[in-house]
């Protein structure tokens, strides 16, 4: 598997540095360019805070507001934020999947491997989150289906996705936690980043200038070109039933509709657990003296 893995990056990489030249092929500075879309999510989302009310109504209506009555602006900051934390999942999974190939995950590099895996899950999460405090209808249903599948655990005195039954239990501090949350778990995320590169003699955390500006470039087009937009506002008295969902963060939803929560608890724990113990699984027993 390993080998197959190998001969498909070789090849596409070969392909990248005819287009782009070696210096600024993108298959080569993955972990960079994670720094980079990095920096462009926290950036783009300081600016989207400014004009972010927590409100009920006003969550999805602050919302709004930036995205069409101020386009040239807060439209563009917008649909930049999706895009680049897009391009960071597709990195990133790209980036393990690389690191894999290669067997870069023995010896010294072994803690870099281990600390990556909780990155995964804060990147989720935190992509999670900022898709809630928009309150609209894609957020409505990750906000039940999410709640649902936490309340599978039986740790909460009262169900969590009962406050989305009734559209008065919901106040705007929910809203004020969201917002907590989705500034948290990206800073929380950038500590863990900076462990990731500790064990590394010289980590490279920026990418290559040509590849900065015609990365940043082609997110900026496709931001005026294909804006970020919401779908219709929440509405707790009605049952959601159709949703365009982002497959780069929610790809897995539609399989709470379809398998028990604890079944799903249960498979992320183990796919957890081989992603730590990797590094020793098929290592040759030294030989004896």
């Amino acid at each position: 598997m390993k080998g197959l893995l190998r001969l498909g990056f070789e090849y596409v990489e070969r392909g990248f540095d005819w287009v782009f030249g070696n210096e600024a092929n993108p298959m080569n500075q993955l972990g960079a360019l994670g720094w980079f879309f990095y920096w462009i999510v926290a950036a783009t989302g300081i600016y989207l805070y400014i004009f972010f009310d927590s409100g009920v109504t006003e969550a999805y209506q602050s919302v709004q507001r930036l995205t069409q009555d101020q386009w040239y602006a807060g439209g563009v900051m917008r649909s930049l934020h999706r895009y680049a934390s897009d391009a960071l999942v597709v990195v990133v999974l790209l980036h393990l999947t690389r690191e894999f190939a290669w067997d870069r995950m023995k010896g010294a590099r072994w803690f870099s491997w281990v600390t990556g895996v909780p990155l995964l899950w804060l990147l989720f999460a935190a992509g999670i989150s900022g898709y809630w405090v928009v309150w609209d209808k894609l957020a409505q249903y990750i906000a039940i289906a999410t709640t649902e599948w936490l309340d599978s655990l039986g740790i909460f005195g009262e169900p969590v996705a009962r406050n989305f039954v009734n559209p008065a239990a919901l106040s705007g501090r929910f809203f004020t936690l969201m917002v907590f949350m989705h500034i948290f778990l990206p800073l929380f995320m950038l500590f863990v980043m900076w462990l990731h590169i500790q064990r590394l003699s010289l980590p490279q955390v920026n990418p290559n200038r040509r590849l900065m500006a015609g990365t940043l470039i082609a997110l900026v087009g496709l931001s005026l070109l294909q804006p970020a937009v919401s779908q219709s506002a929440a509405d707790l008295t009605r049952v959601v039933t159709e949703v365009d969902l982002d497959w780069f963060y929610l790809a897995f939803y539609p399989l709470l509709d379809q398998f028990p929560g604890l079944t799903l608890w249960a498979a992320a724990g183990l796919f957890t657990a081989l992603l730590v113990i990797i590094p020793w699984l098929g290592r040759r027993p030294a030989a004896q003296p």
